[in-house]
């Protein structure tokens, strides 16, 4: 009987170190487990990341964004069709504003007052359409250093369109 309990004892020490050796292996697993998740979770990205010329994914146009004191702007500087039809230029003819009809695609700053948000994302910014005359909301994030989704928007960002932008040498 004496055997047994000191068997039966042995049994519960051991279960007692094992089950805290456990509870330490579980405690330090979550631990790199958490700490890998929020490492994850840093932003990997600059704010200047996205400075640089990135071309639609079609190859229709070319934009340069680039920072302007604590905001980024983007203009065209590339187009694959730069003239109407009858050859002339492509000018900004939709424009709200009468005074800036004249104003020529090339050099036309589309994107306005993007802020970088942190995790790859710029937003609180304006989208211009010159082909309608038309401004949106505009969110850019970054996917890779070389690919961005820019998003238009009406009112709130899921109701909008996404395009592919890579960033390419001028």
């Amino acid at each position: 009987m004496k055997k047994l309990l000191q068997f039966i004892t042995l049994i519960l020490l051991f279960s007692t170190i094992s089950t805290g050796l456990l509870a330490r292996t579980l405690y330090n697993s979550s631990y790199k487990i958490s700490k890998l998740i929020v490492s994850h979770a840093e932003d990997r990205f600059a704010a200047d990341d996205i400075v640089g010329y990135w071309m639609h994914e079609e190859n229709v146009v070319k934009i340069k964004i680039e920072r302007i004191g604590n905001k980024y702007y983007g203009k065209m500087v590339w187009l694959e069709k730069p003239n109407f039809a009858d050859g002339t230029p492509k000018k900004d003819i939709h424009n709200p504003d009468p005074a800036l009809r004249d104003t020529p695609f090339i050099g036309l700053r589309i994107v306005k007052d993007l802020e970088y948000k942190g995790n790859g994302t710029w937003g609180g910014g304006t989208l211009y359409d010159p082909e309608h005359g038309k401004t949106y909301g505009c969110k850019i994030t970054l996917v890779s250093e070389n690919e961005a989704d820019v998003r238009g928007y009406i009112g709130f960002a899921f109701i909008g369109k996404s395009v592919r932008f890579n960033r390419v040498a001028f």
